[in-house]
């Protein structure tokens, strides 16, 4: 096995400086150098060169913002509400589940089996979404505790109180 080894590295060898020769030995066939008896003299045309360019000092840019945009201020323009310390505002959220109370949301469906359900509600403007165990509804931190076979369960927290909600699946 090592002599293989061995072996193996010296064709390897031999072919690469074989392969550096005839590289060389390329390079003087494609750019061959005449002798310089053989090659006449052309004389050299004369090339004149443009004048040096030169800046005049006075020729600095300058930044006039008239009519332009600041490009350090944003586009959109915040109001900052300044929070008092006796009043509570509540902050609407980014969940389209917790904009609106609980009992403004209809079951349309309820689907699975004892181990997993999934209930189907629709808000008033005729959107579904789809509520488990644990999603959270509601304007006051409620929370589906449990999904039957004909109603969804909330719970809200309101004040320190838990509050039930029932959904009872209509069928029409």
């Amino acid at each position: 096995m090592k002599k293989r080894l061995i072996i193996s590295n010296i064709v390897i060898s031999i072919f690469i400086v074989a392969a550096y020769a005839f590289a060389a030995e390329d390079k003087n066939i494609l750019n061959p150098t005449p002798p310089a008896s053989t090659v006449p003299a052309a004389p050299q045309p004369q090339i004149q060169q443009p004048p040096p360019v030169v800046q005049a000092p006075d020729n600095t840019y300058s930044y006039n913002p008239l009519g332009k945009p600041d490009p350090f201020r944003p586009f959109v323009e915040v109001e900052v509400a300044v929070k008092k310390k006796d009043e509570k505002k509540e902050v609407a959220s980014i969940f389209p589940l917790q904009r609106v109370s609980a009992e403004q949301f209809r079951v349309v469906g309820i689907a699975g089996d004892n181990m997993r359900r999934v209930a189907v509600v629709e808000d008033a403007t005729k959107k579904f979404y789809p509520l488990f165990a644990g999603t959270h509804i509601g304007l006051h931190n409620g929370k589906v505790i449990e999904i039957m076979a004909d109603r969804v369960i909330v719970e809200e927290y309101e004040s320190k109180n838990a509050k039930r909600i029932i959904l009872k699946l209509r069928k029409n």
